[in-house]
């Protein structure tokens, strides 16, 4: 498979190509040879068709490659040339000259292939032989008439012409029919022709001559070489080809007295196809051999060097040698003329004859043959080129139909090996409007030319629709460097074989080139603040449409081809963009340069500018290239002044005004420009689409900011870059800012908000000079306040210059003319605040900045600034901060949860102040919770956040575990030894909230500290006791902290007493919040337990020896020594022993004791009532008065009034009966619960325990049911407290009832229950 072109192999900066033609690569690296070794093997035909590329080589083969159109939607990207088939076309002499032609019939889908001068016939596009025609031997085959349609109807077929040794034949070729011979034309040797409709300008190895082929007539033209010796008869009047006697192709004509009868006859026996031409069959002689390498020049075909006759005598009435006159000798004879057949006169005697010794005249150059050349540029013209020899220059003539020199000859640098013609033409004298496709016409010769004491061989251009008589023709040397030919040589020739060819069919090129410098592309700039940050992404839609219109414009037509050694490239034509792009690129780079970086030409530039102005586009893509070349060159007269800015120069007041008018011209958008300075770079305001230029500029550009640090460059508002740059873009822009709104500027809403925040750091620069405080207008503090007083489009951004450069009264000036009124407030405090926070105040107003903030919000009503800027002034100042919150006399009140929501958020470090106030100032035991959430929070963060601290924690139980009893409780050894961390102290106020009050949520507060159970130990033993879970508590206490001291105090006091500061000679807590009796009793049996698992056994032993002895009187004899190990010495717990024999001998004595006297005093007590109850007797008393008024009054009348209390009485004491009945069952309940709680204790963790949801039961792991039964206890006690609170409302009621009834009603009213 040939390589196709690809981008890497282009060099990265070619030189600029601003010639009328460019090469683009077809296909590389062909396999001429089969075998792999094609050193010796050259491309010598090219044709291509159709996606199909036919390759003839010197092998005598033809590779055929089907062109593959790209695999990505790139249509720009080369054509893959993968190989079909290579055909070794029939031939019978092994050592010709190979394919010499490859003849295709696009028509009737026909190719003629003449391979070492054997013609053969094939079917496209697979190159099938055709059955109908056998392979004969002739000397060329061609002569298709290029006025006919290459693709037209098929039905007529193609007539081709066959070059003979003796004759020329038409032959009609169809696609369905053999091929027919049509007519011959006696024209011997033709080794190329070139027919217009009837007329055929042909070319045998000598010399050209015009026929006429329907009516059997040949004007001879002129040599080919003006040195050959034998081309003396050629030129004359039109003759009739049967009456020639001897033709000047120097082949045997008809009138030959050798006719090669013979010949013919034998051919005519070998092939019907043969016999229906007329023609021979291959010729059987054997082939001389090639010439030798060095030979330079035209080798005459070896079958014409053999058969070609002698030079005819040179004919009195033969018109003049070329040069000797313009007038061509009518074919009979003028009057007066000496016949032929007169005799000469006698020649003089010989002593007559002076003897005169003349010079001898110079030696013509040996005579070397010449290929012949005929190009047909137009219907009416032939152009033919003659020259003297190979390394001198040759000449094109042109004739017409009529064989008449029709217009003047061009020159060449040498005698060209080949040329082709393109384009039609432009007529000069007529008018040529933008609607008329002109093209101009143009030749391409193969050529040498002398360069010093060198030659080059290159592709020589220059235009033959021009008559040089007028003008001088400028010539063109197309750049062959990408065929790595050597181009240069000493010597007179470089053997380098380099053909050209004009090939069917027009085959549609893109240059990639022509998109990317005439799109609109991104420009690729460093990120501003106003910058999107993610790109719009492009729609399908878009993307097909931008491909389109890229393609529309890079897609040109070419039919040229060029090969040399194993290379293919399409020579195509150069258009206007990319030609005066090249000049452009010739002006980036001066010559004193190194040629890389960037350095333009001012001259240069602004001659093309000059060249360009005043010219019309043709079409669209003229029209998009002078708009992109002005952009292009005002770009780069633009980078002159800055470099030379760079460098300190101050540039005249005539360059800087030609920039700025090319720039307004080329209406080149203001942000390419301002990307192109320094400071001024950073208020590019690009949008989602970016800074959208033409994809040529946008390369210009990128690549001089990556060649060029700009952040380097002198900025001296002072110096040259003031005076070159910063007044010069100042009116740039003021231009733009006028031209906002006009329909013919853009409408980017970017643009616009460039200018304004350009201007406006342009004008603060100019005005750094300005004194301090001072109100005195000068030139720019007046467009200053003019652009500042007016609607700005680059707020924002505005705000940042006056506070980089710290003009903050211009900012408050800013505030007040471009804000809207609810925002004003808001913008004024900003002000301050940078102030206060110590930033520059040009105006130094502000006195007392935190005082003035505090008064100021309390005047205003807006909640939100006054929740900002409290919360700022808060964490600046904490005291000062929180008053704006505990105003009772600001306008905008807040709650004091709303507050602590607001200060934890904004203001962390406020948040202890406005809690602290709230709960020890204002004893508002509702925000214990916020306060202690605070402390988690401060606690949490810091064990999350800080391994360290982590550290620091479980060092300080490893350290207190490891004293030695004596030892202080673990809460006063933290106290002593306390961090000045936060995070510590708060923890320590954590400590004293959760033991001091119980007015917090004790689940939200475990929750939180459950992931850090093992770092907050302390927390959690008071948090356990809180949900009594008390043996949690004490293990806790025992393994956590061995903290001994503290367990016990836990056992008598309860949990509430753990970590409170110790008051000596007072309780640590009152009694009502001591447990009972019964409740201790469990405590110290479950930290007995406790002891017993001490892994240290002397701690062990001491501990529970020091238990059983101080506090044995709430221990269960039988329990303990259940418990204690059996192998333990009665020694360890003797002292509880004896305390509980003591105590059992004591208590039954003393039960003994009281029995005895109850009974006794019980006797006592009922003997005396039976003795009073017989002595006395009965009795009658009489009723007082009193008792008599109240029996009255029970006869009392019943008053509405009274009758609603005795109901209302009635309804409480039914609720009352309703919710005692719900208070047992609740307490029932709890104890049902914790009953629960205390099995499930001594179930493994692991295990799973079935626990009802609803109707169901879920298996659930045994820790995860003990916090729910917590949790649902937690909720029975809340209930529990609810009812007792609702019974205890009533019970007060139902007493105020019982008073006022009974006082009216006495005993004749029962209330009682």
């Amino acid at each position: 498979m040939a390589e196709a072109a690809s981008p890497s192999q282009l060099p990265t900066r070619p030189p600029p190509q601003h010639g009328p033609y460019i090469l683009r690569k077809l296909v590389s690296n062909l396999p001429l040879s089969a075998d792999g070794a094609s050193a010796n093997v050259r491309i010598t035909c090219v044709e291509v068709w159709n996606g199909n590329l036919y390759v003839g080589t010197s092998a005598a083969e033809i590779l055929h490659f089907v062109l593959l159109p790209p695999e990505s939607d790139d249509v720009s990207e080369e054509p893959t040339a993968i190989i079909a088939s290579r055909l070794e076309p029939p031939h019978h002499d092994g050592n010709g000259p190979g394919v010499q032609q490859i003849l295709l019939l696009p028509k009737i889908s026909k190719a003629c292939v003449l391979c070492n001068n054997t013609l053969s016939i094939y079917s496209l596009p697979e190159l099938s032989p055709d059955s109908s025609f056998k392979p004969i031997s002739c000397l060329w085959v061609g002569g298709v008439d290029l006025n006919e349609d290459v693709d037209g109807p098929a039905e007529d077929g193609v007539v081709v012409v066959i070059g003979l040794k003796k004759r020329l034949r038409l032959v009609q070729i169809s696609e369905n029919s053999p091929p027919k011979a049509i007519k011959a034309i006696e024209y011997g040797g033709c080794l190329i022709s070139v027919r217009r409709d009837t007329f055929s300008c042909a070319a045998d190895a000598r010399s050209y001559a015009l026929l006429d082929v329907v009516h059997q007539q040949k004007i001879g033209l002129f040599p080919i070489s003006s040195l050959d010796p034998d081309a003396g008869g050629v030129g004359g009047a039109a003759e009739h080809l049967a009456s020639v006697p001897n033709a000047p192709s120097r082949s045997v004509s008809s009138a030959s007295p050798h006719p090669r009868v013979q010949e013919e006859q034998r051919g005519h026996t070998r092939s019907t196809s043969l016999t229906v031409l007329g023609l021979g069959g291959p010729s059987s002689r054997t082939a001389s051999p090639r010439p030798p390498r060095q030979r330079y020049g035209f080798d005459v075909p070896e079958s014409l060097s053999r058969d070609v006759s002698p030079a005819p005598a040179r004919s009195p009435a033969r018109t003049p040698a070329v040069g000797e006159s313009t007038h061509r000798a009518s074919s009979h004879p003028r009057d007066g003329t000496v016949s032929p057949n007169k005799a000469l006169p006698q020649p003089p005697p010989e002593e007559t004859t002076p003897n005169l010794e003349e010079p001898p005249l110079p030696q013509p150059p040996p005579f070397i043959p010449l290929r012949p050349h005929i190009a047909s540029p137009n219907p009416n013209e032939f152009l033919l080129t003659v020259g003297t020899i190979p390394s001198e220059q040759g000449v094109g003539m042109f004739v017409n139909l009529d064989g008449d020199m029709c217009r003047g000859s061009i020159q060449f640098s040498s005698y060209p090996d080949a040329i082709v013609v393109d384009g039609s033409g432009i007529d000069l004298t007529a008018s040529v409007g933008p609607d008329m496709d002109a093209e101009e016409g143009y030749v391409l010769a193969a050529v040498h030319r002398g360069e010093g004491d060198a030659v080059a061989y290159g592709v020589e251009i220059q235009r033959w629709d021009v008559d040089p008589g007028t003008s001088e023709i400028d010539k063109e040397w197309l750049n062959l460097s990408p065929f790595g030919l050597p181009v240069d040589s000493q010597g007179t020739h470089i053997w380098k074989p380099l053909g050209m060819r004009t090939v069917v069919q027009p085959y549609d090129l893109v240059l990639p080139e022509i998109g990317a410098k005439l799109t609109v592309q991104r420009l690729q700039l460093k990120p501003s603040g106003d910058m999107t940050k993610e790109p719009t992404k492009i729609s399908k839609a878009q993307g097909k449409a931008d491909r389109e219109f890229a393609e529309r414009l890079s897609k040109l037509k070419t039919q040229t081809v060029i090969w040399s050694g194993d290379q293919i490239w399409w020579t195509v034509r150069n258009p206007l963009v990319t030609r005066l792009d090249s000049r452009i690129e010739e002006a980036q780079y001066t010559l004193t340069g190194d040629g890389t970086r960037i350095q333009p030409n001012r001259a240069l530039l602004e001659r093309i500018l000059g060249d360009i102005r005043g010219q019309e586009p043709r079409n669209e893509s003229e029209y998009l290239s002078f708009i992109y070349i002005r952009q292009k060159a005002s770009v780069m007269l633009f980078m002159d002044v800055v470099l030379r800015t760079k460098t300190n120069i101050i540039i005249f007041e005539n360059e800087k005004r030609i920039t700025e008018q090319a720039l307004i011209e080329g209406e080149m958008d203001p942000r390419v420009v301002l990307s192109l300075l320094p400071i001024l770079n950073q208020e590019v305001v690009q949008g989602s689409e970016g800074i959208q230029i033409y994809g040529g500029i946008t390369m210009l550009v990128e690549q001089f900011l990556q060649q060029n640090d700009l952040s380097a460059m002198p900025t001296d508002v002072n110096g040259p870059f003031g005076d070159n740059l910063l007044h010069f873009v100042k009116r740039y822009l003021q231009f733009w800012k006028r031209r906002k709104g006009m329909a013919s500027v853009t409408s980017d809403p970017y643009v616009f908000r460039t200018v304004d925040v350009a201007l406006l750091h342009i004008l603060l620069l100019l005005d750094r000079g300005s004194p301090k405080g001072t109100s005195s207008p000068g030139i720019h503090r007046a467009e200053l306040n003019e652009l500042l007083d007016k609607e700005v489009e680059c707020f924002d951004r505005a705000v940042e210059l006056l506070e980089q450069f710290k003009r903050l009264f211009l900012l408050s000036r800013l505030y007040q003319s471009n804000c809207k009124a609810s925002v004003k407030a808001s913008k004024v405090l900003a002000t301050w605040r940078r102030i206060i926070e110590g930033e520059e105040d040009k105006g130094s107003e502000l006195i007392d900045g935190e005082n003035k903030v505090r008064d100021y919000l309390t005047r205003i009503r807006d909640q939100a600034l006054v929740e900002e800027y409290g919360a700022w002034l808060a964490n600046r100042n904490p005291k000062i901060g929180v008053q704006v919150f505990a105003d009772d006399q600001s306008r905008v009140k807040f709650e004091p949860t709303r507050a602590v929501a607001l200060l934890r958020k904004k203001a962390p470090g406020a948040v202890k102040e406005y809690l602290e106030y709230l709960v020890f100032g204002k004893k508002h035991t509702q925000y214990v919770n916020e306060l202690i959430a605070f402390y988690l929070d401060t606690v949490i963060t810091e064990l999350e956040n800080n391994p360290e601290s982590r550290a620091t924690l479980s060092q300080s139980y490893e350290t207190y575990r490891i004293l030695e009893p004596p030892k202080p409780t673990y809460y006063s050894f933290i106290t002593d030894n306390a961090s000045p961390a936060e995070w510590w102290q708060a923890r320590l106020r954590l400590l004293h909230l959760l033991g001091e009050t119980s007015s917090y949520d004790v689940d939200t507060v475990l929750s939180r500290l459950q992931p850090y159970e093992q770092e907050l130990v302390s927390e959690m033993i008071i948090l356990n006791g809180r949900r009594e879970r008390h043996q949690e508590a004490l293990r806790l206490l025992t393994h956590g902290l061995g903290d001994y001291n503290t367990a016990i105090k836990y056992c008598l006091y309860g949990y509430a007493s753990t970590f409170r500061p110790v008051t000596s000679g007072a309780p640590p807590v009152s009694r009502t919040e001591m447990p009972s009796r019964v409740e201790q009793s469990r405590l110290f049996n479950s930290l007995l337990q406790e002891f017993l698992r001490i892994e240290d056994l002397s701690q062990r032993v001491d501990r529970t020896s020091e238990l059983l002895e101080r506090f044995g009187g709430w221990l269960d004899v039988a329990d303990v020594l259940a418990i204690v190990p059996d192998e333990w010495s009665v020694d360890v717990f003797s002292g509880f022993l004896i305390q509980a024999l003591r105590k059992l001998v004591r208590d039954r004595a003393e039960s003994g004791i009281v029995r005895a006297l109850s009974d006794a005093q019980n006797s006592q007590m009922s003997n005396e009532l039976v003795e009073k109850r017989e002595g006395s007797g009965a009795t009658f008393e009489r009723l007082t008065k009193e008792e008599e008024a109240t029996a009255q009054g029970e006869d009392l009348e019943v008053r509405r009034e009274d009758q609603e209390k005795i109901n209302r009485f009635s309804s409480l004491h039914q609720k009352e009966e309703i919710l005692e009945e719900e208070l047992r069952n609740k307490i029932k309940e709890k104890e049902d619960l914790e009953e629960i709680s205390g099995e499930l204790e001594l179930v493994d963790e692991e295990d799973k325990v079935p626990y009802k949801v609803g109707d169901c039961f879920f298996s659930l792991p045994q820790p995860q049911v003990l916090e729910l039964l917590e949790a649902s206890t937690g909720t029975i006690d809340g209930e529990v407290e609810a009812l007792k609170a609702k019974l205890e409302g009533i019970h007060e009621e139902m007493g105020e009832l019982k008073k006022a009834l009974y006082g009216r009603f006495g005993r004749s009213i029962n209330l009682e229950t």
